[in-house]
C-alpha cells in the first residue's frame, strides 16, 4: 500500500505522529541502535540530516551519541515546520472544517460512525475519560486530519498530556540552548500538500484505514516500522512504502504530493540556508520517509554538489 502508507505517514507528520497503530508506546525499552543520520558537506560547510519518527516515545527521544554530538555542535536547527506558538496555532486552525461544515455530512453517517467507534475502542482502555471527548471533536476535522487521527491513537494520551514528539523536542531543545531554529516549510505549504487530494480520494483512504480485518489496513504493522526505525534500517523502511499498492493512480499522486514535491522544496530550502549562512553548522531534522525511497533528500542534495554520506555509529 505504497500510497496509503505514505499518505498516512505524511498526514501524521502534521499531528506529530507517524505510522504507529495498535502497539503500546511502552512495548520496548531498546533505544535507537543505528540512527538515520547523514553527514552532508559542501564548500567546507557541515550540515547534518537526521531522520525522525514523530512520536513521544522514550526510545526515540533518547538520542544516540552521534546524533547528540551533531545536534550540540550545530549553530542552527531546522525541522519540517517551526514549532513556535504562531505556527502551531496556524496548524490547529488548518485542521478544522469551515464554520457550519461537519465531517459526518462529508463522510456520511455510516462511515463517520465507524470512525467514531474506531477512536473510542482504541482510546477507552488507556484513556477512558478522554475517549468520548476526542471522538466528539472528530466532527469538526477535515477528512485528511481525521484520517491522521487513526495514526495517532496510541500516542494521543501522551500528546494531550503535553509530552513532545521527537521533532518538537529537538526544536524546543534548540531554542533552550540559544540556537537558531526554524522550519523548512510553512504550515500553509505542508497543509496544502494534503489538501491537494479530492474528498473522494480522502474518503477512499479513510475506507481503507477503517476496513475490517486490521486496525490500520497496513500490510506492515506500525510496531514493525518503529522497530525498523530503531534499527536504522533505511532499506526496509524504503521497501515498506512499496508493499501492496492499491490504486496505482492514487499511489502515484500521494508519492508526488506528499514526498517528492516536498523533498524538492526542502532541498531548495536547505540550499538557500547554505547560501545565506555558509559558515554555520546546520542540523536538519525531518521525517525518516524523506530520507529513503525515490528522490530522497540525500540524493537530491548529492545531485546539487553536496557530499552526502550515511553516518555510521
Amino acid at each position: 500500500m505504497r500510497g496509503r502508507q505514505t499518505m498516512s505517514a505524511a498526514l501524521a507528520v502534521a499531528l506529530m505522529a507517524l505510522l504507529v497503530w495498535g502497539e503500546s508506546p511502552a512495548a520496548s525499552t531498546a533505544p535507537v541502535r543505528a540512527p538515520l543520520l547523514w553527514d552532508v558537506r559542501i564548500d567546507g560547510q557541515q550540515l547534518w540530516l537526521f531522520g525522525t519518527i514523530h512520536v513521544p516515545d522514550a526510545r526515540v527521544l533518547a538520542l544516540p551519541p552521534a546524533v547528540r554530538e551533531a545536534f550540540d555542535a550545530s549553530d542552527r536547527v531546522v525541522t519540517e515546520v517551526a514549532f513556535d506558538t504562531v505556527q502551531q496555532a496556524e496548524l490547529a486552525a488548518a485542521l478544522m472544517l469551515p464554520e457550519g461544515q461537519r465531517l459526518r455530512t462529508i463522510l456520511g453517517e455510516e462511515r463517520f460512525a465507524r470512525l467514531d467507534a474506531r477512536v473510542r475502542s482504541a482510546l477507552t482502555p488507556v484513556a477512558p475519560q478522554v475517549a468520548p471527548l476526542v471522538a466528539g471533536l472528530l466532527d469538526r476535522l477535515k477528512p485528511w486530519a481525521a484520517l491522521a487521527q487513526l495514526a495517532t491513537l496510541d500516542y494521543l494520551p501522551d500528546l494531550m498530556a503535553g509530552r513532545l514528539a521527537l521533532d518538537a523536542q529537538l526544536y524546543a531543545d534548540a531554542v533552550a540552548a540559544g540556537k537558531k531554529a526554524g522550519g523548512l516549510e510553512t504550515v500553509a505549504e505542508q497543509v496544502g500538500a494534503f489538501e491537494a487530494f479530492t474528498l473522494e480520494e480522502q474518503t477512499t483512504l479513510m475506507d481503507d484505514a477503517l476496513r475490517e480485518g486490521g486496525a490500520s489496513g497496513l500490510a506492515i504493522p506500525g510496531a514493525t516500522l518503529v522497530e525498523w526505525y530503531l534499527a536504522g534500517d533505511d532499506e526496509k523502511l524504503a521497501t515498506a512504502m512499496s508493499q501492496g499498492v492499491g490504486d496505482p493512480a492514487l499511489s502515484r499522486k500521494v508519492e508526488q504530493e506528499i514526498l517528492i514535491k516536498r523533498n524538492r522544496r526542502m532541498a531548495d530550502r536547505i540550499d538557500a540556508l547554505h547560501t545565506a549562512s555558509p559558515h554555520e553548522i546546520i542540523f536538519v531534522a525531518v521525517g525518516a520517509l524523506h530520507l529513503v525511497g525515490p528522490d530522497n533528500l540525500p540524493q537530491l542534495l548529492q545531485a546539487r554538489g553536496y557530499d552526502s554520506r550515511r553516518a555510521r555509529p
